[in-house]
């Protein structure tokens, strides 16, 4: 039934994910699924659950299963700096999980454009989420260099302000995402964990420098996107 039950769910998900079944979609019955797939009754209980365990339906007795799934499109460079008239309150907030140091690579001193002193031999590691709606929703990594300490000590616990935020505000400049570069992972069960997901499924992951107007070079970052919340966006697919 294991086997059954895993074809049925992924078959099912394609349906949301790929716009067969647009948000607000009534979904056919159980009994309806069971014909159309050839099984039991169980085993499509046990799909629609896993459905709406990942927020994919909703299930109501006596109205039936509805499509939730709606994805935020974004670019690369998400999240910078706010559209304007934006919502104060839809942005959410960022769990600062990890800040500690950690050794410099030959690449960093390559990209970060360090000039050989002991101190930069060390970069500061950030590691926050992002959480909308009580729902986590970017996993971000950042690497950035010593002398944007100062900065950083501004960010600590809870805060309502991303590392880009901060930069702002201090620093005067827009921190820009460039050289973003993106791919689908299986990422591993700490990071599913952080998220909330399911590890069986691809997860959106983007990688950049950090920059400010000046050209400056704040740092690297990594982001692990949560897959049931967002979708990059694509401005020119002409060459795709």
């Amino acid at each position: 039934m294991a086997l059954k039950f895993k074809n049925v769910y992924s078959q099912l998900q394609m349906k949301i994910i790929f716009g067969e079944w647009p948000e607000g979609h009534r979904i056919p019955t159980e009994m309806e699924l069971c014909d159309y797939y050839g099984v039991s009754r169980v085993t499509i209980r046990r799909s629609l659950d896993g459905l709406v365990k990942q927020g994919y339906i909703s299930r109501t007795r006596g109205r039936g299963s509805f499509v939730l799934f709606k994805r935020k499109v974004i670019g690369l460079g998400y999240p910078q700096v706010p559209q304007k008239g934006e919502e104060t309150q839809n942005r959410g907030y960022y769990k600062i999980i990890a800040k500690e140091k950690v050794p410099a690579s030959p690449a960093d001193h390559q990209q970060l454009h360090f000039e050989g002193n002991s101190k930069d031999d060390q970069l500061w590691h950030l590691k926050s989420l992002h959480i909308i709606n009580g729902q986590p929703s970017v996993l971000s990594d950042y690497y950035i260099a010593p002398q944007f300490e100062k900065e950083l000590s501004l960010l600590d616990g809870d805060t309502q302000l991303s590392f880009f935020d901060i930069v702002r505000k201090q620093l005067g400049q827009e921190c820009h995402f460039v050289n973003g570069k993106v791919a689908a992972i299986n990422p591993n069960e700490e990071i599913c964990n952080q998220l909330g997901i399911e590890c069986s499924s691809a997860s959106l992951w983007c990688r950049g420098l950090c920059v400010l107007d000046d050209g400056t070079v704040i740092g690297r970052c990594t982001k692990v996107f949560n897959s049931l919340l967002y979708e990059f966006g694509l401005d020119d697919y002409s060459n795709m």
